[in-house]
């Protein structure tokens, strides 16, 4: 068994299929333990005195049909120890349920909002999950940056009272790279650092523009042109040089029959691609991004 003195939140974006679970604890490799997620399905975070079968049999009950209410119940039945364990889940249906035993170490407890459940153990006060599940509601952004927020304002109030060591994101949805069964969008962890969510928050920075431009091909295959330009729009903000991002806002420019500007983005981003070019043309050959582009002769040229 592993003590898992652990704050979390499990959610679901509904409109992008994802779920997301985000966890930080004074725990070795928390972010690699609690968290247990598959699309489709949905998502669990199991901590306190962890028991480590609760995620891989949840998820097979959720996936049988049981509702999360059914999943909790079942498995903490079933448990001897179940007084010592903390659990949340969410189901594909957006249900929640969670269950903190009256022998988790204090503070203990939990709190769920709409799309989103917040836990922990052995935190500084109940504060840690009010903060959580506020800030998920407030931050705009997708699910991978709601619940980095989530993080940051349960540390900021205190969070784990033995203090920082670990965590992880994790974020899944169907064929998330749009190239088979993988399912996993984000998943990002530290194991072991003194400032994991500073580190989090650097390594979702690495991993975000990716997800963003997958998401305008997700927004444009499901003919939501608005929705991939405000993605891009509010990402671009952030950071205007960055190349997959000019490489994303090409491929909606390619889908919303604007070719000159898509033309234009795509040949800029390789004149500034340098050793990576030859890699961002394989891309542009191959990504269904750039379909509409396929049989025009100069984005032929560019990606010779």
């Amino acid at each position: 068994m592993f003590y898992l003195s652990t704050y979390s939140i499990v959610a679901f974006d509904k409109e992008l299929a994802e779920f997301g679970i985000a966890v930080q604890s004074r725990a070795f490799r928390a972010g690699a333990i609690v968290p247990h997620a598959k699309a489709r399905v949905g998502a669990i975070a199991s901590q306190a005195m962890a028991n480590l079968s609760y995620g891989p049999k949840g998820l097979e009950l959720l996936k049988e049909g049981l509702s999360a209410q059914e999943t909790v119940q079942k498995l903490t039945s079933e448990d001897e120890q179940r007084e010592h364990r903390q659990l949340a889940v969410i189901d594909s249906k957006g249900r929640i349920a969670q269950h903190t035993g009256s022998e988790c170490l204090a503070w203990a407890g939990h709190k769920a909002g709409i799309n989103w459940a917040a836990q922990g153990n052995i935190l500084v006060s109940k504060e840690v999950i009010e903060a959580m599940g506020e800030a998920f509601e407030k931050t705009d952004g997708i699910l991978a940056e709601k619940l980095m927020a989530a993080l940051e304002a349960a540390q900021a109030v205190g969070g784990d009272r033995r203090g920082q060591q670990a965590g992880g994101i994790l974020v899944v949805r169907p064929n998330a790279y749009f190239d088979g069964v993988y399912d996993r969008l984000v998943d990002v962890r530290i194991d072991d650092h003194p400032e994991p969510i500073k580190e989090l928050r650097r390594l979702l920075g690495i991993a975000l523009p990716s997800v963003y431009l997958l998401n305008t091909r997700f927004f444009l295959e499901q003919k939501s042109p608005k929705s991939a330009r405000d993605l891009l729009d509010r990402a671009l903000a952030k950071d205007p040089e960055q190349l997959l991002l000019r490489l994303a806002l090409a491929g909606y420019y390619a889908h919303t029959q604007k070719r000159s500007e898509a033309l234009r983005e795509i040949e800029l981003a390789l004149a500034k691609a340098g050793a990576d070019q030859e890699g961002f043309k394989r891309y542009l050959k191959t990504n269904a991004l750039f379909k509409p582009l396929q049989n025009d002769t100069e984005f032929q040229r560019l990606i010779l």
